[in-house]
């Protein structure tokens, strides 16, 4: 009985998501679907409803001197942070820095969109944004760009350390629409299972809740990607990684966006500078929460950001 209540409640979850979209007008529809079809995306749309995931080639992404420089840039971020020169043949070591969460094989470097203007290139990639609006319903902000930098090592032992983005109540139940967390990752170094590829769950993100220590592991596959790929998934997917078995770097540039309903994991809504804003267009400032007039001080609301974005919209309607 308790196996059909849920059944019962997973599919009225999906009727309501489906009323959610068949309630849209033709023209959001198709400003939502346009892109996905005109990228030839489709079958990556139909994966990522299906299993909760899907990787998009390189030839479809970016071209591999883009993704050279993004790696390029991530190894000098590195040594800027740690202190010690990294190669892509030998295993990582954090130096100096203390940037959290870390594992015995494994940091992350934060904060990465300030870092260097390659990274607000990223955020413009046309695959990127298609497949981002797609879930989101043109309702994502950026919350956080970050790179995992991980090296031969257990990793997270036998759990995987599966987990969901999505934001879970206290009970562990997790978003019942899909425009609240998506999650996508530029491949940087090749991702196999004995290279510590990232570990998905078919089907979980239909769960609607946070995997149990140890739920789902004998059922996760190992994601195995070309450098240049774009490993994209639903941000109620239950994922984490495989252990890395070789020498070497494995390194990534991982874009987590949120509805603009939630709080982003980092700042970025009042610590855009103006200069930035200038070199992209109103989707960009969008995307980083310059339109949004919320997270006031004593002086109360400042429109004018909100203000700037809509009048740059209007000038670059056609």
């Amino acid at each position: 009985m308790a196996e059909d209540a849920v059944r019962d409640l997973n599919d009225r979850r999906r009727q309501q998501r489906a009323r959610r979209f068949d309630a849209a007008s033709p023209e959001k529809l198709e400003e939502f679907y346009g892109p996905i079809r005109e990228l030839g995306l489709e079958p990556n749309v139909a994966e990522l409803d299906t299993y909760g995931y899907t990787v998009i080639p390189p030839e479809k992404v970016a071209p591999p001197e883009f993704v050279e420089r993004v790696r390029d840039t991530v190894l000098r971020v590195i040594e800027d942070r740690t202190g010690v020169k990294h190669s892509l043949d030998r295993n990582g070591d954090p130096g100096k820095y203390k940037g959290q969460p870390q594992l015995p094989s494994q940091f992350l470097l934060y904060y990465l969109l300030f870092a260097d203007p390659i990274f607000e290139e990223w955020l413009e990639n046309p695959t990127l944004q298609a497949l981002v609006t797609y879930m989101m319903r043109d309702q994502a902000q950026l919350s956080s760009l970050t790179s995992f930098v991980k090296w031969k090592g257990d990793g997270y032992g036998p759990t995987l350390g599966l987990h969901s983005d999505s934001p879970a109540s206290p009970e562990g139940s997790l978003p019942t629409t899909h425009d609240a967390v998506c999650n996508g990752t530029l491949v940087l170094t090749s991702y196999t299972k004995d290279d510590g590829a990232i570990a998905m769950v078919p089907g979980s993100h239909r769960l609607f809740r946070q995997p149990m220590p140890g739920d789902g592991v004998d059922r996760a596959v190992a994601v195995e990607a070309q450098v240049g790929s774009l490993i994209f998934w639903h941000g109620n997917t239950w994922h984490g990684a495989f252990a890395k078995k070789t020498d070497g770097l494995r390194l990534n540039l991982t874009s987590y966006f949120c509805n603009r309903a939630m709080k982003t994991q980092e700042r970025y809504q009042h610590a855009v500078p103006p200069e930035m804003l200038a070199r992209h267009g109103a989707r960009f400032a969008r995307l980083l929460g310059a339109d949004d007039a919320y997270g006031w001080d004593e002086n109360g609301p400042d429109f004018v950001g909100a203000v700037r974005y809509k009048q740059r919209t209007a000038d670059a309607a056609p």
